[in-house]
Formats: structure tokens, C-alpha cells, sequence
């Protein structure tokens, strides 16, 4: 996504014009008809009249499709990165699949999955061992 300058939201002045009137106005925009090039001035104008800024946003297209066994998957695509969401085909369970379009992102994925991975291991046994450390081995024998 390319950097954009974002104006911070700051109190407005309140105006006759609310921010459902505008929400309306921007339905009917955009569902009456093909809403042609002039739809985002349009929506433009509106969001100016009703006090609230333009926030550039990332597009995610999201689809749904089946297997050849006929399961459902879904697929989230934002930029450059995809995210699959199926049914584990041995289990009942999902099975989460991040691709990635470009070696930078993948390589950072799979350091970021890495690393939560090794956290996530080390807090697993860390706590218990610290747990353990701090019994008295004569009171644990006792209850056994």
C-alpha cells in the first residue's frame, strides 16, 4: 500500500448534516445503477459536507470456491499476500495457508511464524518448569 497522508480525525462542528443522512446518500450513489467515474467525487463531496476525511484504505477481495471433494474454501486477498482457509482434509478442523506473491514477504512470514512458533514453546515450558521449581519435592511425594 503506498504511503498516504492520513488527516487525523478532530471534533467537527456540528452541522444539519448527519452521518447517516451521508451514509444514505453514499447507498444510493453507489446502488442506483452503474455508478460510473464521478461516484468517488461524488462520495467526496458528501463526506466533505458531513464533516468526515477521505482515509485511504487497502483493497481485500475475498472468494469462496470448492474442492474437488466438494469442501469449501475461502480466499482473502490483500496486495500482494492471500489467505486460504479451508477444512483439514484429516480432521475437523481448519487449516489456515498464507501465501505470499513476492520472496520478501515470504521470507518475512515465515520469520514472523517462526518466531511466534518459538515464543509460543518457550511460554509453554517455561511456566510449568517455574511451577515445578517452586514445590517442595518432600510435599509433592507426600500426595502421590
Amino acid at each position: 500500500m503506498p504511503d498516504a497522508k492520513v488527516t487525523p480525525l478532530r471534533r467537527r462542528a456540528r452541522s444539519g448534516y448527519t452521518d447517516t443522512a451521508a451514509l444514505n446518500d453514499i447507498h444510493a450513489l453507489l446502488t442506483t445503477g452503474d455508478p460510473g467515474d464521478s461516484a468517488l467525487a461524488d462520495i467526496a463531496l458528501v463526506l466533505t459536507r458531513a464533516g468526515r476525511p477521505m482515509v485511504a484504505a487497502r483493497d481485500i477481495e475475498i472468494t469462496t470456491t470448492e474442492t474437488a471433494l466438494g469442501w469449501p474454501v475461502a480466499c482473502a486477498q490483500a496486495g500482494d499476500t492471500s489467505v486460504f482457509i479451508r477444512q483439514a482434509p484429516a480432521g475437523t478442523g481448519l487449516l489456515i495457508e498464507i501465501a505470499a506473491k513476492t520472496a520478501a514477504e515470504l521470507d518475512a512470514l515465515t520469520v514472523l511464524v517462526a518466531v511466534a512458533t518459538i515464543v509460543l514453546c518457550i511460554l509453554a515450558s517455561v511456566y510449568p518448569a517455574l511451577q515445578a521449581a517452586r514445590l517442595r519435592p518432600v510435599e509433592v511425594i507426600r500426595y502421590e
